[in-house]
């Protein structure tokens, strides 16, 4: 079979020629020893000293027996100064066959043009990978957004924002792992495979696992399996990877996403509440120096968390304190409605939801949507669990977590009675689980935190899609 690519004619007649005289095209190893950041923060340091820098091309202007190229590294851009009989003989041959979008080594001294520009002059220059189709010349002004997600190679070589995005989301990981570990949390791993689907209401992606001929369901959560740990010893763990839930693709929902999950032996919500805080805060000082955030037009302070319980900020919405009245109303979204608490949940995620655009902590979630987390003593409709919510966005989700293994399988078979009257993401029952909890699981506290939405608003970021380095996006003839 024959595979054919649509290579720019004038770029591969420029390969033949540059095979035919000896160059490689595409270089091995290049020793780089200083990037463009560093010798513009430099300068003085580096002034008159020669460097040797590597990127790619991403400009070139032509002024006779002076050529300049931009140079564009992951740190910024550099100036490349070439100056007629600087460069050595192999070197001033290559410069002719160079365009936009080649990946060069360039060694050179440190130097201020006549415009005052820091730039490199050139003295040898070393073709490292030539590229055969030419970038998009007006990249920033296209205003479909999905060609950038399908391009996204091409996105990031030429739009900085969109790979500063990335960059960033790496930093508020490496915050948030750096700050769990001097509390003496563990990082474990769990199962991406698993025989029962459980830890989260959700829909589970389904595979066939042949060496076994049975199917397993790709991680909705990692809830069961840390909490079997908090059973085997282990006191304060966190798993951050990603989970996959075969739901919508929207600007908040991708099918696989990263997750935090953290679990506190002999903690609970108050202290999940700290630890998150805490998180958030860190989050932001490390990538952007600040607890203000700029996020879709609103300016968000990340250092003032405020609490209501879920029936409060149902109530205080809609002006109605009546029960029958409240249910009535959330059967008119949604007909399966039967409970209060069913009730009280749909018309927040309605109605109250989108408007929490200050760090809020929602509490006291009804019991028929919290499975796995303690009733509230004296009330035992709701449940210690919170969800944090910034701009309009559920952030994290928490408990008090449920340790009496009795108490879970009443849990679990309420579950399935929701199931049945037609409510798809219910818990599955997992007698494994509860065998562990046998053997008695501590107290805890424990929260999941989805990381690309604490990405969304460190970025300003519109779109999950925009700090996700290659998101899900659907077939073309789907659009």
């Amino acid at each position: 079979m024959e595979f054919k690519m649509d290579f720019d004619p004038e770029r591969l007649e420029k390969l033949k020629i540059l095979r035919e005289n000896g160059f490689e095209p595409y270089g091995g190893k290049y020793e780089i020893d200083k990037q463009s950041i560093d010798i513009k923060k430099n300068f003085k340091e580096l002034e008159n000293s020669n460097v040797k820098v590597a990127g790619r091309v991403i400009g070139k202007r032509d002024h006779g027996k002076l050529k300049f190229l931009d140079l564009a590294d992951i740190t910024g851009n550099i100036q490349i100064y070439i100056r007629s009989g600087n460069l050595d003989k192999k070197s001033s041959e290559l410069v002719g066959y160079l365009d936009i979008g080649d990946i060069i080594g360039v060694k050179g001294k440190v130097v201020k043009t006549q415009t005052g520009e820091i730039s490199v002059e050139a003295i040898e220059i070393t073709l490292l990978s030539k590229s055969l189709l030419p970038l998009p010349s007006k990249w920033y002004g296209l205003e479909d957004t999905e060609k950038r997600y399908r391009k996204r190679y091409l996105d990031f070589i030429i739009n900085t924002d969109s790979r500063e995005k990335i960059i960033k989301g790496s930093a508020i990981i490496a915050a948030i792992r750096n700050t769990l570990e001097k509390k003496g949390f563990i990082e474990v791993t769990v199962p991406l495979l698993n025989p029962i689907p459980g830890g989260a209401n959700a829909k589970p992606f389904i595979t066939h696992y042949n060496a076994l001929d049975r199917d397993f369901y790709l991680k909705i959560a990692s809830e069961l399996y840390l909490k079997r740990l908090l059973v085997g010893g282990f006191e304060k763990i966190f798993d951050i990877s990603k989970d996959m839930r075969n739901e919508g693709i929207d600007t908040k929902h991708n099918p696989e996403f990263i997750m935090l999950e953290l679990y506190q032996a002999y903690g609970d919500i108050t202290d999940m509440m700290s630890l998150t805080e805490e998180l958030i805060k860190t989050s932001a000082k490390a990538v952007n120096g600040t607890y203000i955030a700029q996020y879709a037009g609103n300016s968000i302070d990340l250092s003032k968390f405020s609490r209501k319980t879920m029936e409060e900020a149902v109530k205080d919405e809609l002006g109605e304190s009546n029960e029958k009245k409240l249910i009535e109303k959330a059967k008119s979204i949604e007909k399966k409605t039967s409970t209060y608490g069913e009730a009280l949940n749909i018309l927040f995620e309605e109605y109250v939801e989108k408007k929490l655009i200050q760090p809020t902590f929602i509490t006291d979630y009804p019991i028929e949507i919290s499975p796995l987390a303690k009733t509230v003593k004296g009330d035992d409709r709701f449940t210690y669990r919170f969800e944090l919510f910034i701009g309009g966005m559920e952030i994290t989700n928490a408990f008090s977590e449920l340790n009496d293994p009795l108490e879970q399988i009443k849990r679990f078979e309420e579950e399935a009675r929701r199931k049945e009257r037609g409510i798809d993401e219910t818990q599955e029952f997992d007698r494994d689980f509860i065998e562990a909890m046998g053997y008695g699981m501590p107290p805890a506290g424990g929260v999941g935190i989805g990381l690309e939405r604490v990405q969304m608003i460190l970025t300003d970021s519109k779109s999950i899609k925009d700090v996700i380095a290659f998101p899900q996006l659907r077939t073309l003839d789907e659009e």
